[in-house]
């Protein structure tokens, strides 16, 4: 009896983490499994009296199978992540675009920034299809706004308040409340496969510090809350992984 030898099936992976690069299709390969996250919205900053600032949004997300054309360059971008807000309460840059090719991936909108001295700005939008920062807290004691997918969440004005969250790849981030008894955190809205979370926004009973988010996640920066001058968290940059066989 004759045997036959079956080639053995060889995957490959390739990452991408920052940059702009390329990625030349192998011989024989007409297909690749791809990942592309682009980066975060940078969360709003606050000034030196008591406020809480918005979630930045988070990143665009697209996992998929594409074509590919052996022996063809295409070119890989990584989006950065957004920047905080400053210290004068201005709201969160947007995260970058990311892209493979002619396939983009938009960035997440920036949180709201305030004071405690005025109403809450409002989030920016993110540029994916989503889109469409909501208004902050318009005066004492009024919620902070919360994004939509890819939005960053407004922020609060004074009192017992509570900032809205950023919105992440896949749904809203949620509102925040104008109620006195506010004691925890709205949730940002949730990423895909782990990437493009929203940051989350904070409540006035409790000092939240600038936390920024990691890097290559394309997650939005976290809102903070306290009395001191306080730029805002970064948002996560983006991320490219690519797979197929051999």
């Amino acid at each position: 009896m004759a045997y036959v030898k079956i080639p053995a099936t060889i995957y490959k992976t390739q990452e991408f983490t920052s940059g702009t690069t390329s990625w030349v299709a192998p011989s024989g390969v007409y297909s690749i499994d791809l990942l592309l996250v682009a980066g975060g919205g940078g969360a709003g900053g606050q000034t030196a009296t008591s406020a809480q600032t918005g979630g930045g949004g988070g990143g665009q997300v697209v996992k998929k199978t594409i074509s590919v054309v052996p022996g063809t360059s295409y070119s890989v971008v990584i989006g950065g992540g957004g920047a905080g807000g400053t210290t004068s309460g201005t709201q969160g840059s947007n995260g970058s675009n990311s892209s493979f090719g002619s396939l983009v991936t938009c960035g997440g909108g920036g949180g709201g920034g305030g004071s405690a001295t005025r109403a809450g700005l409002a989030g920016t939008a993110g540029t994916n299809a989503f889109g469409g920062g909501n208004p902050g807290g318009r005066s004492d004691a009024a919620a902070g706004g919360a994004g939509n997918g890819g939005s960053g969440g407004g922020a609060a004005s004074t009192g017992a308040v509570t900032s809205g969250a950023g919105g992440g790849a896949n749904q809203p981030g949620e509102s925040g409340s104008g109620a006195t008894t506010i004691s925890s955190l709205c949730v940002g809205g949730n990423g895909f496969f782990g990437f493009g979370a929203g940051g989350n926004g904070q409540c006035s009973n409790h000092t939240q510090a600038a936390s920024n988010a990691v890097a290559n996640s394309g997650n939005g920066g976290q809102g903070i809350s306290g009395s001191a001058a306080v730029a805002g968290s970064n948002g996560g940059s983006g991320y490219c992984l690519i797979s197929w066989v051999q």
